[in-house]
């Protein structure tokens, strides 16, 4: 599979600036065999998938990741401002952050580590395996097939390396530059990032462009204060940096009288739901903002069937059904992880040296974003693969493996019948396909 078809290939041109033309060529069919590849990504299955493998020596493909001049970041804000541009053409952008482990094997990994697998963990047992760590930033955008649910499209990554080691870095320093990156690039749009409680912390809250704002969970212990009464007349020395100390929000949220609440019906992607709501406007979390005033919203579920939420939001003017829905597209970025390793082998190249480590995994975010992109531009119109399965009479569908199916499905269409779709499929054609789908390893 060494071409792209037309639709892919519009895309994929906005990157052609990013690299050495001769590069370009092999990345574009770096691009078209990670698609089509139905076996594990390493580079050199992906390389045998474009269907170069007989003319051109597969260190072409490893040299494009060890030693090509080119930078992930450059793309990143390439496919940000694709998405921007056909997704989102006005009003918020809504990005997520979070961080998540690539499983490796291999004591001279570069990067290696034990990490906690927090998908293999839970509250009451731990489990650490050794792997690389990545903090992902991803766009989260609502799609028109999909109403019940966010589509994350990670497009900026940073690979954390432990303490002690060259260019550390904590996480939440790592998406902070990641979201400065990213609302710099476009300083004319309105940025709101959501995290975890892990990147809800100074790091992240302080410096911000003017541009970007945060949602993210408070701490039921922490630390609030009004704001700081206006310099008296004959005041001596510095003013105040903050006023009184208030409750904690675990004091707040029992305390109706003085916080009061409202039910509000919002309006959440698979249905509305009535929740019991404290909104506390223009108060002081030194630790995270300083003295940027926040805004609180303490959320409780009458009905009991969900947790008590406290959720802090730097602009004190939003609402609170815009804080409530804003942080309910945070778990779109873990279904983008469980999609890139599911689907698109983001474990699976087998590469050591730190530049290839650094570029070969993130490939499997980069053609997941880019898929999606595609198919909500063009590829929702094409053919789509059929499969009879009776048992799924109620799937909500696109899923990514609806996308990413009609995609490899397009491109073989073109391959088979050529771009007008009516040529007949040469006896070459037919017998690399059978070959293709039939291969073990």
């Amino acid at each position: 599979m060494d071409q792209l078809i037309p639709g892919l290939a519009d895309l994929v041109e906005g990157f052609r600036n990013c690299f050495h033309p001769r590069v370009f060529e092999t990345f574009q069919a770096l691009i078209a065999g990670w698609v089509v590849c139905v076996g594990p990504r390493t580079i050199s299955e992906v390389w045998q998938a474009t269907g170069l493998a007989a003319k051109r020596h597969h260190d072409t493909a490893y040299a494009v990741f060890h030693s090509a001049r080119w930078e992930w970041d450059d793309l990143g804000i390439i496919l940000a401002t694709l998405i921007l541009t056909h997704l989102v053409p006005g009003g918020v952008v809504w990005v997520a952050v979070d961080d998540t482990l690539c499983h490796k094997r291999g004591a001279k990994v570069a990067f290696g580590g034990i990490f906690l697998d927090a998908v293999l963990s839970s509250k009451k047992h731990k489990t650490f395996r050794f792997g690389l760590n990545w903090v992902v930033l991803g766009v989260a955008v609502p799609l028109p097939w999909r109403a019940d649910r966010y589509f994350c499209l990670p497009v900026l990554w940073r690979l954390y390396r432990k303490k002690g080691r060259p260019g550390h870095r904590p996480r939440p320093a790592s998406a902070a530059e990641l979201a400065r990156k990213l609302a710099e690039a476009h300083p004319e749009r309105t940025f709101w990032l959501v995290g975890d409680s892990a990147y809800i912390n100074e790091s992240v809250l302080r410096d911000r462009p003017a541009n970007l704002q945060v949602i993210g969970p408070l701490h039921w212990k922490a630390a609030l204060y009004d704001r700081p009464s206006p310099r008296g007349p004959k005041q001596r020395g510095a003013s105040r940096k903050k006023g009184d100390r208030l409750p904690n929000p675990r004091a707040m949220i029992e305390d109706a009288a003085t916080y009061p609440a409202e039910l509000l019906t919002i309006d959440f992607p698979k249905g509305p739901r009535e929740l019991r709501v404290q909104t506390i406007r223009d108060v002081l979390w030194y630790k995270g903002a300083k003295t940027d005033p926040v805004m609180v919203v303490l959320v409780r579920d009458p009905s009991g069937q969900w947790r008590d939420e406290a959720l802090v939001a730097t602009d004190p003017t939003a609402s609170a059904a815009f804080v409530i829905l804003g942080y309910c597209r945070r778990w779109s970025v873990e279904l983008a992880f469980f999609d890139g390793k599911q689907f698109l082998g983001l474990h699976d190249p087998q590469v050591r040296s730190e530049q290839s480590v650094e570029r070969a995994h993130p490939m499997a975010w980069f053609i997941g974003s880019l898929t999606i992109l595609w198919y909500c531009v063009e590829g929702h119109a094409g053919s789509h693969v059929e499969r009879e399965r009776p048992w799924y009479d109620r799937k909500a569908t696109p899923t990514f493996t609806d996308m990413l199916g009609a995609l490899r499905l397009q491109m073989w269409e073109s391959k088979i019948y050529g771009e007008s779709g009516e040529e007949p499929p040469s006896p070459e054609i037919i017998r690399r396909l059978i070959h293709t789908l039939a291969a073990v390893a």
